[in-house]
């Protein structure tokens, strides 16, 4: 089948997002701190299920020292907090952090800008004065309260919570992902069920074993929204409905992307080329077959954009951006 791509420029240049200093890796994890709502509380779960008690066990099996604390509170959002609340939280001393704030937000009727600089307030400080720690940041599930919402808040919301998770070196569990919307892991219309938190505890595992994202590991998977914006790239799926579909996209950066996807996407870069340099643009699939390839010159925003149409490319794709004359060499 024939696989068609279009690649043009534009869009407005702005300045580059800037990142706090990358925290080091894992290494003995003691104390970790779970805060959040309900959820984290464990209702629908049952007792001794909760997800941060099933992380707490699994961390053990390499990390023998580890111990659950929990703050969660019922009922409440991120946004109801009081001022103070993340210094609180730091009187815990903890190890680790897991964060799992979000769907009361909506729940309560908060914006995502509000949630969204809450939640980066609370990061940001956390981080200096923890800079080292491990601090795992937890999508959001699915919400079946109110079905009109069509998870349309909850998919803005855990693009942000990347982007913080990004700006300040933390690790994400892709809780979404691990439970993608199935009511099977649903003890009602909200809660996770005991089968959930299991998933929920394996994403967070996956999590603090991970490279966190950062300037240099810069990573995003969605499944919502017909306009992404992610570190100022710009995602724009043809969904065709409104329906969950995933993309995965990983390895950003100046030399190129990779992009595991079942739906046609545009791709807009950050403003990172040189103006009016030439570019030659390498689109290959996972097998290592080359399925297109183009030049395009950088115009005055310095930015360039894709246009994919994935038909039956092996996943993922592999997108290298190098310089013309470096590539003739």
């Amino acid at each position: 089948m024939t696989k068609h791509y279009l690649i043009a420029a534009l869009a407005v240049a702005v300045a580059l997002p800037t990142f706090a200093q990358e925290p080091n890796k894992t290494e003995g994890i003691g104390k970790v701190l779970f805060i959040g709502d309900s959820i984290t509380a464990g209702v629908g779960a049952g007792s001794g299920n909760r997800y941060s008690t099933v992380t707490t066990r699994l961390l053990q099996e390499k990390h023998p020292n580890a111990v659950e604390v929990n703050q969660a509170q019922s009922g409440r959002a991120l946004c109801q907090q009081a001022p103070g609340y993340a210094e609180s939280l730091l009187q815990h001393e903890p190890d680790a952090l897991v964060v799992q704030w979000g769907v009361n937000d909506q729940y309560w009727g908060f914006s995502v800008a509000e949630f969204t600089a809450k939640y980066d307030a609370l990061v940001k400080t956390i981080r200096s004065e923890k800079p080292e720690i491990p601090i795992v940041l937890t999508t959001l599930v699915a919400d079946f309260r109110w079905a009109e919402g069509l998870d349309l808040w909850l998919g803005q919301a855990n693009i942000a919570i990347q982007e913080i998770a990004a700006r300040y070196g933390c690790r994400v569990a892709y809780i979404h992902r691990a439970i993608d919307h199935d009511r099977k892991f649903y003890a009602d219309d909200i809660h996770p069920n005991a089968a959930g938190a299991e998933q929920m505890a394996k994403a967070i595992v996956a999590a603090f074993e991970s490279e966190p994202l950062s300037k240099k590991n810069l990573a995003i998977q969605f499944d919502q929204g017909q306009e992404v914006r992610f570190m100022q790239y710009v995602f724009v799926p043809d969904r065709g409905g409104i329906e969950p579909r995933w993309v995965r996209v990983n390895k950003m950066s100046k030399h190129g992307i990779q992009i595991d996807t079942c739906i046609p996407l545009s791709v807009r870069t950050p403003s990172q080329y040189q103006k009016n340099a030439t570019y030659q643009v390498v689109i290959s699939d996972a097998s290592g077959k080359e399925v297109h390839s183009s030049q395009q010159t950088a115009p005055w925003s310095r930015m360039l954009q894709f246009h994919i149409v994935p038909n039956d490319a092996e996943m993922p794709l592999d997108i290298k951006i190098t310089p013309v004359e470096s590539a003739t060499k």
